[in-house]
């Protein structure tokens, strides 16, 4: 059931969103979503990958225009919304990832922002004072760490004197001491009246920071309370509900009798986590489970050579330390990205295209591409996949979602690599793609590939995995064998709840 915050409180809201939908593809992602912000409040957003958080505040800030509802911003019902006149009329979206221009200045980057407005610069340096003291307005903004670059898009918001600010998962590259900075700036902010929609995955955030918390399930909204009326364990148990049981998949057993792992990681650390250590077996599929900002993805792009970082990476034993994606890819790593669209496919090419791009040598000779070989290379790959591509020279830009996911593993498993890493492997795809693709994932698996799997879907993590790592705040907390496989110990794990109650 519903809780509502206050519902007899006649207090005028700085934000509402009244009955909004919103589908792609015929697919709903919000559902009548219905949501009420006030004056000095802090308003948390919980729910998984895809719950409709961000498409929410999207449809606020005018980036996405809704099938249908309405937004309401000071008692006036804005129609045909827009980015520019959502800012004209006070709203501002932090966003979790900074964007700016590496080549300017900080003060530049923040100026840029400000365009048609009169902001001084005495101004601007009382703002970064106030919160950022540190950042030297005159140094290139690509020389910023990530968390002062996230600083910088925070002091943005500020000095454009929104009265409704959404932050999206702020803190997930700041410090302890950064996070208490920017905590005791946005309390000041609502003291002042301004009203904050906070996105986190975060359970002691919203007990910290937040006034409110609302959870959305599967575009639908499912939970409405003040903090102080609820707990831990009920947030989480509306975000991961126990309505369905999800027990572990017969795995029988697997002794692993080799001496040597397939994938090594010893004491290895990056950005975004720290002195991570984990072994992957032949023909094991070993699952990392967490929320967004424990350092899962960072960690797998270390692996493949993405990111930089320390430690040791072996692969049959030999050590892998000069990592980079070429060369990992030729010594066996395959990686299929979170983001599909921004790493994994190039949607203007083709399925085969796009699936030979990483071993155009295979398929060529003296320069040139044996169209032939090409093209039996793909079937085989595609077939394997039950990839429903129509024809193979059809763009991926016109795939499902679904065949765009089984493009990029093609792409992925066409080196024939001995690991796979597959990041949220079932984001965006529908219930019958998820079923061939956890069909392909213990095919893999019994081939003798090592398989790692990260997602944040904890029903998924426990359908395939063998052994499942969770990871929190950047370290490797905990390793669920056998029995504590199940739903409900992943989920307490990932959010550091147990008995009912916060560790």
């Amino acid at each position: 059931m519903l809780d509502s915050v206050d519902q007899h409180e006649e207090t005028e809201y700085l934000a509402s969103v009244s009955d909004v939908w919103k589908s792609y593809g015929g697919i709903p992602v919000l559902k009548g979503v219905s949501l009420n912000l006030r004056a000095g409040e802090i308003h948390a957003l919980a729910g998984g990958n895809g719950a409709g958080k961000s498409t929410l505040m999207k449809v606020l800030t005018g980036v996405v225009t809704p099938d249908s509802g309405s937004v309401v911003i000071n008692g006036k019902e804005l129609r045909r919304l827009s980015p520019r006149s959502a800012h004209e009329n006070g709203i501002y979206m932090v966003p979790q990832e900074p964007k700016l221009f590496p080549s300017l200045s900080v003060k530049e980057n923040i100026s840029l922002s400000l365009t048609g407005l009169n902001v001084p610069t005495s101004r601007i340096r009382e703002v970064v004072k106030s919160l950022a003291p540190h950042i030297n307005l005159n140094a290139p903004a690509g020389d910023l760490s990530i968390s002062d670059q996230q600083l910088v898009e925070i002091v943005r918001g500020m000095l454009r004197d929104a009265r409704v600010l959404i932050v999206d998962e702020p803190t997930s590259s700041l410090t302890a001491r950064e996070v208490d900075s920017l905590f005791e700036r946005l309390r000041a902010l609502a003291a002042d009246g301004v009203g904050i929609f906070y996105i986190t995955h975060r359970m002691n955030e919203i007990f910290d920071l937040c006034n409110c918390v609302t959870v959305l399930r599967d575009g639908n909204m499912v939970f409405n309370s003040r903090v102080s009326d609820t707990s831990v364990a009920e947030v989480v148990q509306e975000m991961v509900p126990n309505a369905v049981q999800v027990a572990a998949r017969t795995k029988g057993d697997k002794s692993f009798e080799v001496e040597v792992p397939t994938l090594k990681v010893d004491k290895l650390t990056g950005q975004g986590f720290n002195d991570v250590s984990f072994e992957v077996y032949p023909g094991e599929i070993v699952g990392i489970a967490g929320v967004v900002g424990s350092g899962r993805t960072e960690l797998v792009e270390t692996v493949y050579g993405i990111r930089d970082g320390s430690g040791k990476v072996l692969l049959d034993g030999v050590d892998y330390s000069h990592r980079s994606p070429a060369a990992s890819t030729g010594i066996g790593i395959a990686y299929v990205p979170e983001d599909r669209h921004a790493n994994g496919v190039f949607l203007l090419g083709d399925i085969v295209h796009n699936t030979t791009s990483t071993v155009l040598g295979s398929v060529s000779a003296s320069g040139f591409i044996k169209s032939k070989l090409e093209q039996d290379k793909v079937k085989d790959l595609t077939q394997r996949l039950a990839l429903q591509q129509g024809s193979l020279s059809r763009a991926v830009g016109k795939l499902s979602g679904g065949n765009q996911q089984k493009v990029s593993l093609a792409k992925a498993l066409a080196s024939a690599p001995k690991t796979v890493i597959l990041d949220e492997p079932s984001r965006g795809v529908d219930v019958g793609a998820r079923a061939d693709l956890y069909v392909l994932i213990n095919e893999l698996a019994s081939s003798g590939t090592a398989v790692l799997v990260i997602s944040s879907d904890f029903e998924e993590i426990v359908e395939v995995a063998d052994r499942i790592l969770v990871m929190r705040d950047g370290e490797l907390k905990e390793e669920l064998t056998g029995d504590r496989i199940c739903l409900e110990t992943v989920r307490d794990c990932c959010f550091d709840v147990t008995n009912g109650g916060q560790k």
